[in-house]
């Protein structure tokens, strides 16, 4: 059974939502534990056969990746590029100025430049030992794919960046599939240097982007509402397994995820909200505490429609 198998067996009967909760299996990377806030993201790209870690059995989450390992990563992940069609060539010419032409990431680098994933700086460089940073890892993942159709900047507005910046297109396309995380500040943080952890989930993301799942924020509302007519003209209880959503129509049924231990739970939409930045979907406090303690008062989910 793959980790994220969508539960089936519920029923809606006189308007009581039933459902059972399930807990994946543990990721078979010894430094990756559940409550890990990209726990699902690797588990699943593991268990699909997409990222591997070291041979001491870890994954090193938090280890920063510099940008050759960072385009090893994401090309091999986007399928564009394998080990086993890589050319080695005899005697390769340097691809840039400042990598050597037997290093163990210069086999990427040939194969990239040829596909144009990447090209360097102006000062023929590559610099792969420095840290990569978000707006570069979207380049290179994205540019591994040839059917994007890439959405307007304009639609897509964040306090740190502009729809002016080279990577504007990137960012749109991104926030798009829900790829990016974003904070209370509405900002999306383009040149924070990346982790292995954080590269997995922006892969997992545009992986599960195509099967309908969604990204972002999950907050809850319980007690000072309790009793309380919702958007839908029903009355709210904090007990039931309700949410609202922005658009979603009233009484979908919506499969919501906690990424950091993989637990899911139905929820009917009954309710509009929420509308900070990064925030997707609005529990009721009985259906968030079965994913997570109401204390965190907030954790990264994925949703999908089911009915």
């Amino acid at each position: 059974m793959s980790l994220l198998k969508k539960l089936t067996g519920w029923t809606l009967l006189s308007l009581v939502l039933f459902t059972n909760i399930k807990t994946p299996t543990l990721a078979e990377f010894t430094d990756v534990d559940i409550e890990d806030p990209h726990y699902v993201a690797i588990s699943y790209l593991q268990e699909q056969g997409i990222i591997s870690g070291y041979e001491d059995g870890s994954f090193k989450p938090y280890k920063k990746v510099n940008r050759a390992e960072a385009l090893k990563m994401l090309t091999l992940a986007s399928g564009v590029i394998s080990d086993s069609t890589i050319t080695i060539l005899e005697n390769p010419a340097a691809p840039f100025t400042d990598t050597p032409p037997f290093a163990w990431y210069t086999k990427y680098l040939i194969a990239a430049k040829e596909k144009g994933i990447i090209n360097g700086y102006e000062d023929g460089t590559y610099q792969p030992e420095s840290n990569v940073k978000l707006i570069e890892a979207l380049k290179i993942f994205l540019e591994c794919f040839n059917d994007l159709e890439y959405p307007d900047p304009t639609e897509y507005s964040f306090a740190d960046s502009s729809q002016e910046d080279w990577y504007a297109k990137y960012v749109a396309y991104s926030a798009s599939k829900d790829m990016l995380t974003i904070t209370a500040q509405n900002e999306i943080l383009p040149e924070q240097e990346m982790t292995r952890g954080e590269l997995a989930e922006i892969i997992y993301r545009k992986y599960r982007s195509k099967e309908g799942y969604g990204f972002g924020k999950a907050t809850y509302y319980g007690a000072a509402a309790h009793g309380r007519n919702t958007a839908s003209g029903e009355t709210f209880d904090k007990d039931a397994l309700t949410a609202a959503h922005k658009t979603l129509p009233f009484g979908t049924i919506v499969e919501v995820t906690n990424l950091a231990n993989g637990k899911s739970i139905q929820v009917k939409i009954t309710d509009r909200g929420p509308y900070g930045p990064g925030r997707v979907i609005d529990l009721s406090s009985g259906a968030f505490k079965e994913l997570a303690p109401l204390s965190q008062g907030v954790m990264y989910v994925q949703y999908k429609v089911i009915e």
